[in-house]
């Protein structure tokens, strides 16, 4: 397995395949959004969207306005082809017109027809109309029309081809709009949930190109007449140079990538976790040694590989930005790629970063190796001295405090006094007491500890039974001579109690590796032996079999009872982790599923919130939970329920288990929990009577409880832990991608 995980080569392949799954992801993920900024999922066509409605109901709006200049007899050549002149001009005319008085009216009402024949007239325009005045049999149409319509004037036969050509738009053309003014109706197939192609809206385009409009000319013109109004757009928009040609192949573009990303983005996904997962798990590791390797950089201090680290990712990104700048301005790069180039820039030294974290974790020094963990444990010592030799501390701290009071007494005199003449001696005085207050007590305390050190020498020679004098000492050389004056007492005390212990000690070891330990290994092993002896003897032989059984079951007697030793003195080791409770209970249930049937006990399962975190160590709680369930297979009284409940009470995840039980229950609760203390008083059953007390011993080190509650023969098992407050599945997988690389 180390030659798998130190493998250079499976790392360096894991590392492309991590990259280049964050980027399809990094890519696929901007597609969608960028998309999805604009237009929504169920949208996947462009006439479907407000964009082009709104541009085609412009155009409409455009043709209502052409036709009110031409009735009015204004003219231009038509066949514009936008190749041979700048239409952005003709925008800059327009706004010219708005915003300079001309001494002409009618040459700028003529700039203004220019530019509405310039755009609706265009020889390859995707939007296409056709205009006839009832009345009159005037009739206008885009360029691409005009031959068709003078050639139907020629032949006399408006009528027919007007019709024929009606009916060929809507048959042919999936974006249409035909609207009779004399009638007010209209008639499209356009979708028209955006509501632009509306009542409203189109109500204006009839009184605009009826001339019921005023429109800077005069008064309304009342017998215009009514018009045959035929607007459409080409199928498919083989103009790429209009306005329509350009925003639908736009969306195209946008659409497509959207698309093709919808897929490719959750598989990059769920690729890229499991390539994270897989690099936590590598780093580190190399294939000579089982211990974590460490660069040179982890070696540093926390604080300064994070302060590093942030400045060159910070460094790095403000280079990514403008180089991806640089290149989408000068170089019209799309934004896709631009991500692509900073992803690659940015990817290896955030890997670099982020596996260097990983490495501290798994070798437990992310915490250690940090100047936070260095300040930290020098305060905690200062307070801990601090608090520890509080007869000393005390002392002087209150004399500093004292001195303290007394300097800014005299500061406060001489800044504030009414008299000027008496605050100036007054607090000179004051200041002048309090050096003098200290200088005393230092002094004193320099003679105290003179004289202890002196007496302190015939101590040394071994003269245990010398006192140091004590009538005329203060705190804290007081406290030193004291306790210096009971070291004979405390030591000869010390020693005593050490041999006692170590005795104690001593013998214990010595009983149990020879009383339990030893005959154990030596019946186990004979058992082995007469086992491959195949004796014939049936009788023998089970004997052999309850022989091999009651040694198997003393073996688990005290691995139980070393386990409840290591509970109860809080030896193990635990390894805290989110848990699903309710997962947690249903897997042991479902292990415990033969024997509950063998004894012909029923479980019923209550759960009243699913999932139910709580933070634990997985073996320990399952050990609990199987204590449980072992219990009530042992205990219960066959043909009866077990009732399974678990939920949360406040802040609290419960389990509970009650049966009823075979014995009678003539026992307190608490004695049932002791050590050795089974629920059979006549011992019939298996076990140990640690389960209960194991089981409360491992709650209690991973902050939990667990209790009984005894009502006849009735036994109830009350497990309870801390619940994580606000924790769901997905927030436990975006909380626990924190700790990956």
């Amino acid at each position: 397995m180390n030659r798998i995980k130190g493998s250079v080569y499976i790392k360096i392949l894991i590392h492309i395949a991590l990259f280049l799954s964050g980027l399809t992801l990094a890519i696929g993920t901007y597609h969608i959004f960028n998309y999805l900024d604009s237009y929504t999922t169920n949208t996947s066509d462009f006439k479907e969207t407000s964009e082009f409605q709104n541009k085609y109901l412009k155009y409409v709006e455009r043709v209502a306005v052409y036709v009110d200049y031409r009735e009015k007899g204004y003219s231009g050549s038509i066949g514009f082809d936008p190749s041979s002149s700048d239409i952005s001009s003709l925008f800059e005319k327009e706004v010219d017109t708005k915003t300079k008085k001309k001494d002409n009216d009618a040459s700028t009402e003529q700039q203004k027809f220019d530019y509405y024949n310039a755009i609706l007239n265009q020889t390859n325009s995707n939007f296409l109309y056709y205009v006839k005045n009832i009345k009159t049999g005037a009739v206008y149409a885009s360029a691409a029309l005009e031959n068709k319509v003078n050639k139907a004037n020629d032949d006399g036969k408006n009528k027919m081809t007007l019709k024929e050509y009606l009916e060929h738009v809507k048959l042919t053309n999936n974006a249409y709009l035909i609207i009779n003014t004399e009638t007010e109706k209209y008639a499209t197939n356009v979708n028209r949930n955006y509501q632009y192609l509306n009542d409203e809206n189109l109500s204006w385009v009839i009184d605009y190109i009826k001339g019921n409009v005023i429109n800077g000319e005069g008064d309304k013109e009342k017998d215009r007449g009514d018009y045959l109004i035929c607007t459409t757009i080409v199928n498919n928009f083989p103009n790429k140079a209009d306005e329509f040609g350009t925003m639908y192949h736009h969306f195209n573009s946008l659409y497509f990538n959207y698309s093709n990303s919808l897929h490719p983005v959750p598989i990059s996904f769920i690729m890229l976790l499991l390539f994270l997962i897989l690099t936590v798990f590598f780093t580190g590791h190399s294939k000579n040694s089982d211990e974590i390797i460490l660069l040179g950089f982890d070696r540093l201090k926390t604080e300064s590989s994070l302060i590093l680290t942030a400045g060159g990712a910070a460094l790095l990104y403000t280079t990514a930005i403008r180089l991806c700048k640089y290149l989408h301005e000068d170089y019209s790069f799309d934004y896709s790629i631009l991500l692509g180039i900073g992803y690659a820039i940015l990817y290896p030294f955030c890997m670099f970063a982020l596996l260097s974290l990983v490495r501290r974790v798994k070798k437990n020094i992310l915490i250690s190796n940090s100047y936070l963990h260095s300040f930290g444990l020098k305060l905690k010592v200062f307070i801990r001295e601090f608090f520890t030799g509080r007869s000393i501390t005390f002392h002087f701290a209150g004399i500093i405090i004292l001195f303290t009071i007394i300097e800014t007494a005299g500061f406060l005199i001489y800044r504030y006094a009414f008299s000027f003449h008496y605050r100036i001696p007054i607090a000179i005085t004051t200041c002048i007491f309090g050096y003098l207050f200290l200088f005393y007590l230092t002094i004193k305390q320099v003679i105290d500890f003179k004289i202890i050190s002196h007496e302190t020498k015939k101590l040394a020679d071994g003269d245990l039974s010398h006192k140091i004098p004590i009538e005329s000492m203060r705190e804290p050389a007081l406290s030193l001579a004291l306790d210096i004056n009971n070291i004979s007492e405390g030591f000869s005390a010390a020693v005593d109690e050490k041999v006692k212990s170590e005795r104690l000690k001593t013998e214990l070891i010595a009983n149990v590796s020879h009383d339990i330990k030893t005959p154990l290994t030596s019946i186990i092993n004979y058992v082995d032996l007469l086992k491959k002896e195949n004796l014939n003897n049936e009788t023998a032989q089970g004997y052999l079999d309850i022989l091999s059984g009651k040694t198997w079951r003393l073996k688990t007697l005290i691995e139980d009872l070393v386990e409840a030793s290591k509970a109860s003195s809080g030896a193990l080791v635990l390894n805290l982790e989110c848990l699903n409770l309710v997962e947690l209970v249903r897997q042991s249930l479902g292990e415990f599923e033969d024997k509950f049937l063998d004894h012909k006990i029923e479980p019923v399962l209550t759960v009243s919130q699913e999932p139910l975190y709580i933070m634990a160590d997985g073996r320990s709680t399952y050990r609990i939970i199987e204590n449980i369930f072992s219990n009530v297979v042992k205990y219960a009284l066959s043909g009866t329920r077990a009732y399974i409940n678990i939920g949360a009470e406040e802040d609290m995840a419960v389990v509970s288990v009650k049966n009823i039980s075979t014995a009678k229950l003539n026992i307190s609760t608490d004695e049932l929990m002791e050590r050795f203390v089974r629920g059979d008083l006549s011992r019939n059953t298996e076990g140990s009577g640690l389960g209960l007390s194991i089981a409360k011993s491992l709650a209690a080190i991973q902050e939990g409880t667990f209790d009984i509650e005894l009502d006849g023969d009735l036994f109830k098992a009350v497990l309870k832990f801390n619940k994580l407050n606000g924790y769901t599945s997905e927030t436990r997988i975006a909380k626990e991608s924190d700790f990956l690389p």
